[in-house]
């Protein structure tokens, strides 16, 4: 992860996660991200400011979508739940957002 941006659309502010998210050919997926300050508040997909999750994914290319189905998490609410992203590509550099630009997320990768 080269940066994770929380907030409002169009005011997103850099929060300094970091992290990972891995994509296999088989099908399946997981993101491990941290944040330094353990104190920070507890969102649905985080605990004491760590967020770990673990699905299948199936994309949807031209609508650069991708939804992921939670298999196991650290936030255990999210089993079950089936997460659409919004993609983009460009070179090495992965982007994901919310596709409901309300739940205030950019989460920018780069490949390695």
């Amino acid at each position: 992860m080269t940066s994770l941006q929380v907030g409002t659309a169009g005011n997103l502010q850099p929060v300094p996660y970091s992290g990972q998210i891995v994509f296999t050919k088989s099908g399946t997926m997981s993101v491990q991200a941290m944040n330094p300050d353990a104190n920070a508040a507890d969102t649905p997909y985080t605990r004491n400011g760590y967020e770990a999750f673990y699905g299948t994914f199936t994309v949807n290319k031209a609508a650069r979508k991708f939804v992921v189905t939670v298999e196991s998490a650290l936030a255990r609410d999210l089993i079950g739940q089936s997460l659409t992203r919004v993609f983009r590509v460009s070179g090495d550099t992965l982007v994901l957002t919310p596709p409901d630009p309300a739940e205030g997320w950019r989460a920018t990768y780069h490949r390695v």
